[in-house]
């Protein structure tokens, strides 16, 4: 895992200059890494009001299993064997954003992912990752990566500029 993290830090200081967009998809890849490896090493107790580290993978797990269908926050919160109240606050206390927004997180992880990985249209790769519509995908992704999903999969596709 630490050669991956080095490997992402170093791509996205590399795409600083040329990509933006590349740095930013480094990045978050480099942050889920540390996010998932301080889970096995954190404490139960060190996240005050927040989720414990069996309720954190449980959650993970059903929403990485799950990303092509609807997730619902209830759904999360029986994985969790809470309230929805209560678990809707713990995994903000957790995770610094609502179960939601986690879970669109995830779904562009997911298809930035499939769209450096296969040449499938964007319709199909909006459906497997959750998304109503490649509408409903490019809305989030545009919102969330300050680009539409064709633009940056030519960005993308090109490879690092010289």
């Amino acid at each position: 895992m630490r050669e991956r993290l080095v490997e992402l830090l170093d791509d996205a200081d590399a795409a600083l200059t040329r990509d933006q967009l590349s740095a930013h998809a480094s990045l978050a890849q480099a942050l889920l890494l540390l996010s998932q490896a301080s889970l096995e090493t954190q404490p139960e107790s060190s996240l005050h009001g927040g989720l414990v580290n069996w309720q954190i993978k449980r959650v993970v797990t059903f929403v990485d299993a799950h990303l092509d269908a609807s997730i619902h926050v209830k759904e999360l919160a029986q994985e969790a064997r809470l309230s929805l109240s209560h678990f809707s606050h713990a995994f903000k206390q957790s995770f610094g954003e609502p179960p939601l927004a986690y879970v669109t997180r995830r779904r562009l992880a997911r298809a930035c992912d499939m769209m450096l990985a296969s040449d499938e249209p964007l319709s199909w790769i909006a459906h497997e990752c959750g998304f109503y519509d490649q509408s409903h995908f490019t809305r989030h992704f545009h919102r969330r990566l300050g680009n539409t999903p064709q633009n940056w999969r030519r960005l993308h596709a090109q490879g690092p500029l010289d």
